[in-house]
């Protein structure tokens, strides 16, 4: 059996088998935009801020236990939708807030022209006015992030602090997310 450790949209939706889901800490990195995205809520002419891990701190995420007739088919498929934006690394888990364990999690690689390094909020912001995709805007993308690791109990401070800003420049439905400032 193996633990994968998701931080994005796949802590939501994820497409491979698995036997048990729980929420899990990666200690030693923490979720940042920081690459463009092309794919989904960005594109090559208006990429969209991409999240990615970076160095120091620590990350709440969904970790998915898989079988282990089904390990090797699920990480081939994880590098390939993670292409070469991301590299694959192992690491240790809390899972559940108690148990430690040996999990794969996909950190972004800074060689990739696509990698832009840890931008503040206000950049963010900007990248993400401009972001367009075949799912929609880069906006959109950061305004659903955030609706669901609030829904999943998970407080990020990039995530939070960019849908701070959009709120600020009107947009984002102010009733119905509460940020954890």
């Amino acid at each position: 059996m193996a633990w994968i450790f998701t931080y994005d949209s796949l802590m939501w939706d994820f497409p491979y088998p698995f036997q048990t889901r729980q929420k899990a800490l990666l200690e030693e990195y923490h979720r940042a935009f920081n690459h463009f995205s092309t794919e989904h809520y960005g594109s090559p002419e208006a990429p969209s801020p991409g999240l990615g891990l970076e160095t120091a701190g620590d990350c709440t995420g969904i970790a998915y236990l898989v079988p282990e007739d089904e390990e090797e088919e699920v990480l081939e498929a994880l590098a390939k939708r993670h292409g070469n934006r991301f590299v694959m690394r192992e690491g240790t888990i809390i899972v559940g807030g108690q148990s430690a364990e040996d999990a794969t999690f996909f950190l972004s690689d800074r060689t990739h022209p696509d990698y832009i390094g840890k931008i503040v909020p206000q950049e963010v912001v900007k990248i993400a006015k401009n972001g367009r995709g075949p799912l929609g805007t880069g906006v959109d993308f950061i305004l659903l992030m955030s609706e669901k690791l609030t829904e999943l109990g998970i407080m990020d401070l990039a995530v939070d602090a960019a849908t701070s800003l959009l709120k600020w420049h009107g947009f984002g439905n102010q009733q119905t997310h509460k940020t954890h400032f």
